[in-house]
């Protein structure tokens, strides 16, 4: 397509969706049709709830020492789970902006202070809350879904469940949310757990298509990975997708052909950068190679991969120009991309107060490094 071409289609869809909201917008209130996967008809643009945005702002953020605390609490036996769900360490916080940051302050009365950085540039900030939707409709017959205490999701859109299978990992990375080979113990899902999950799974309204990620841990290493994949199939859920390192993807030529039979969709590979030295941290010597493997025989078995970057500050940082053109000379076995910037929260408590200011990379900046390390504009 030229870039003419573009242009004129950029144009009149633009065009249409100015149209369709100007008509929404003068429509009576129960006009609009009832979807299946929705509990009542579809809201006028003017009924949606406005999602709280801008700078200053009071919100709700967890303290990070009470909410290790609760956790060792539950992990000792001295606290049950409906313990921690009611009061994970939640203190106010404020979001505010002062030389040239945004940020989010907080002070809990029994550990004191904390700070982070949400973004370096503010207005990058104001925008993407511009880009927000309004509140979804209310959450229907999602009791035993959505009850999370204080956080509870009250409004949804239905269209992402992340299951973790197995909380085992064959690399020893730093960061990792999961602690994985770091932990004292081994939690997995078996089959009566993955069922009772895809039966919740479906039990609430909205509900749009759902993608599902199998994640971990590793979850290729889980003994029921393709199992819980072809159950998940059978019960309805056809966009199955697996976070993985993609180590036994390379190992075994034939496993992706297995995923792929048992109704895996696509595969998120996890991706640093193009060398060895970006990868260290990971606890593997042939990083490059693996990664190589596994795209060439994800590929065979008719799948395509999402790169999935980690971007801590300091470390990888400056080289995810290099990754695009990666994308770029290997476009006909990858998907896509997807940048992760670390930030820092709840489940990195042994991280020091230093540590976590020098190492946190704002969303915002991927787009200003990415101008700058590629010719993208």
């Amino acid at each position: 397509m030229s870039a003419q071409a573009a242009n004129l289609l950029r144009s009149v869809s633009n065009a249409a969706w100015s149209f369709a909201k100007n008509i929404n917008s003068i429509l009576p209130a129960g006009d609009l049709p009832e979807p299946s996967w929705a509990p009542a008809s579809l809201p006028k643009s003017w009924e949606r709830l406005p999602i709280t945005m801008g700078v200053p702002r009071r919100t709700l953020s967890l303290c990070p020492q009470c909410n290790h605390e609760a956790v060792e609490a539950v992990v000792r036996g001295e606290a049950s789970l409906a313990d921690f769900r009611d009061r994970p360490g939640i203190i106010a916080a404020e979001i505010l902006e002062e030389a040239g940051r945004v940020l989010m302050r907080k002070a809990c009365k029994q550990h004191g202070p904390f700070e982070d950085v949400l973004s370096n540039h503010p207005a990058f900030f104001r925008r993407m809350e511009d880009l927000g939707f309004g509140q979804d409709f209310k959450c229907a017959g999602d009791e035993a879904v959505h009850y999370h205490g204080p956080n509870s999701i009250r409004t949804g859109r239905g269209t992402y469940l992340i299951v973790d299978l197995t909380n085992r990992c064959n690399m020893f990375c730093s960061p990792c949310y999961m602690d994985a080979n770091a932990a004292s113990y081994v939690h997995e899902l078996d089959m009566q757990d993955v069922t009772a999950v895809f039966e919740r799974a479906k039990s609430f309204k909205p509900q749009r298509e759902i993608n599902v990620l199998f994640s971990g841990g590793e979850a290729t290493l889980s003994p029921i990975f393709l199992e819980a994949i072809q159950h998940a199939k059978s019960v309805g859920f056809h966009r199955l997708h697996v976070a993985t390192n993609g180590i036994r993807f390379a190992q075994e030529e034939e496993f992706a052909v297995r995923a792929r039979a048992a109704g895996l969709h696509g595969v998120y590979v996890q991706f640093d950068g193009v060398t060895e030295e970006k990868n260290r941290h990971r606890g593997i010597g042939n990083y490059m190679e693996i990664k190589r493997r596994a795209l060439d025989n994800i590929a065979a078995a008719g799948m395509k991969t999402t790169l999935q970057v980690t971007v801590v500050n300091g470390l990888n940082n400056d080289g995810i120009g290099d990754i695009i053109r990666f994308v770029a000379d290997h476009i006909e076995k990858i998907h896509g991309v997807i940048f992760q910037p670390v930030m820092f929260c709840g489940r990195d408590e042994d991280v020091s107060a230093d540590e976590r200011y020098a190492r946190r990379y704002p969303v915002s900046q991927i787009a200003y490094d990415l101008e700058a390390q590629t010719s993208f504009r």
